[in-house]
């Protein structure tokens, strides 16, 4: 049993870290990290960069964790789905961006997880957890 979280190495998804950390340090189950390939030639961060934020988060965690690959040339939403379907996920978390509301685009990747998901979806934005959790 674990937790997945699909990493870019941006705000948002490091919120989506730490609160995966979270839960899988409340529910005592291990992460699973995707990290998924760039496609925005407009972003000039890359996959190493992405690495380099996430190895930094995941420095002194007592959880354990697995960091994968997300296979070049699939969709995001596709390589999470298949790696929740094939490796036993039970919860995945995803970041979203804030403001999505005044376009009513939550984004085709997040829709596409949300409502084809093998399990549970938690959402957050740079808020996180509540403090009560």
């Amino acid at each position: 049993m674990a937790v997945l979280v699909s990493f870019h190495g941006n705000e948002e998804s490091v919120m989506a870290l730490k609160v995966a950390l979270s839960c899988c340090e409340l529910a005592g189950v291990s992460l699973e990290v995707l990290v998924a390939s760039r496609r925005d030639f407009t972003d000039p961060k890359t996959e190493s960069d992405a690495l380099e934020v996430l190895w930094n988060e995941l420095e002194n965690v007592s959880v354990s964790f697995k960091v994968s690959n997300a296979p070049v040339g699939v969709s995001v939403a596709e390589s999470v789905l298949d790696y929740a379907k094939e490796n036993d996920i039970k919860l995945i978390v995803l970041g979203l961006r804030q403001g999505g509301s005044r376009v009513t685009d939550l984004g085709i990747n997040a829709s596409r997880i949300m409502l084809d998901a093998p399990c549970p979806v938690l959402t957050t934005t740079e808020y996180g957890l509540p403090e009560f959790l």
